[in-house]
């Protein structure tokens, strides 16, 4: 007996401080699989406060008239947080604002009440370095969707295409293109988004976050303007990418939660 309760000491000494280290502040938090749930994640774009359309005619920053074609791109790393811990909720979501908008359903989230998120704009770089025919159909980084740049073996992070006219008060066809896609691993940055309420996920229901995405901010942010002027085609093959890092910090700031 007294064998067996110098084992058993021994075990709360060696084992126990153990435990406690891994749930140390700033470590990922892994979910029990009982401690799991369901996350509806909505995108809502709005151009200067109001809801936004797809090919609608706006004028932006620079009085330009722009109609946007085309938005999507990819979130990255998600993590949920509150109060310095962490818990990763998933590796990568695709969003496609073709209908004004875009929701997905994630499972297999950590449930708890979470006060902020964490997470990158575009492709983790293990997953985009990593070879596309390894994803099937239905999978965010399936070859399916045609968001692979085969020649750089990479993801493209955000899809930004449309048209402008640099006269304001043109009242033609809006004709010229731009196309600015980001991409390589320069291009992904991480950061972090508050929400309002706290979000509440648990086991028995769906809940639900809504992310506002300000469309007119992808021209501008912290004083600094993207000119359509001579800024309006970035395709990953700009050694110092900078027009896709402009897009990249403007596209950042034009995130919001509810």
């Amino acid at each position: 007996m007294r064998q067996r309760s110098i084992l058993h000491q021994l075990f709360v000494v060696l084992v126990l401080p153990l435990t406690l280290v891994t749930c140390k502040q700033g470590q990922p938090v892994p979910p029990e699989p009982e401690l799991i749930g369901t996350l509806r994640v909505v995108i809502r774009p709005t151009w200067d406060g109001m809801p936004f359309h797809m090919n609608e005619v706006y004028h932006n920053v620079s009085d330009y008239r722009v109609k946007v074609e085309a938005l999507k791109f990819y979130l990255g790393d998600v993590r949920f947080v509150d109060d310095g811990f962490f818990a990763a909720a998933k590796d990568v979501s695709y969003f496609d604002l073709q209908h004004d908008g875009d929701t997905v359903v994630w499972n297999n989230v950590p449930t708890g009440t979470w006060t902020s998120l964490r997470m990158g704009l575009g492709v983790p770089q293990a997953l985009n370095d990593a070879d596309p025919i390894v994803y099937p159909p239905g999978h965010p980084l399936s070859l399916a969707l045609g968001t692979y740049w085969t020649w750089a073996t990479a993801y493209r992070f955000v899809m930004f295409d449309g048209r402008y006219d640099l006269d304001g008060a043109g009242t033609g066809p809006v004709q010229q293109p731009f196309s600015m896609h980001t991409g390589v691993n320069v291009c992904y940055r991480e950061f972090d988004l508050p929400l309002a309420t706290p979000l509440v996920v648990n086991g028995t229901s769906t809940s639900t976050v809504v992310l506002e995405l300000a469309v007119d901010r992808f021209f501008h942010s912290d004083g600094e303007v993207l000119d359509l002027a001579t800024e309006n085609q970035t395709h990953g093959n700009d050694p110092a990418h900078v027009v896709a890092l402009k897009l990249t910090n403007n596209v950042i700031n034009a995130f919001s939660a509810q």
